[in-house]
């Protein structure tokens, strides 16, 4: 999903003053997302392919996988 996309799905919510947008905690629990958005970052997609993976990871923490072996993106996330 791309920033545009994001930004499409959002203005179809009714009462934006009032829902709030919240992360995931370290261990649990939610956070505010706050007044900053975060930097983008290298992503790699679709590198992972074990189930209790997400399909995508950092650049940066991809030790063993060839370069050529996956497409990057820059990504934000929430």
């Amino acid at each position: 999903m791309t920033v545009q996309q994001l930004i499409d799905k959002l203005n179809t919510i009714q009462d934006k003053d009032s829902i709030v947008v919240m992360t995931n905690g370290y261990e649990g629990g939610y956070n505010d997302v706050g007044d900053t958005i975060p930097e983008p970052v290298a992503m790699a997609i679709n590198v992972n392919s074990e189930w209790y993976y997400g399909k995508h990871d950092k650049v940066d923490n991809l030790y063993d996988v060839p370069n050529s072996n996956y497409i990057v993106v820059k990504a934000i996330v929430l």
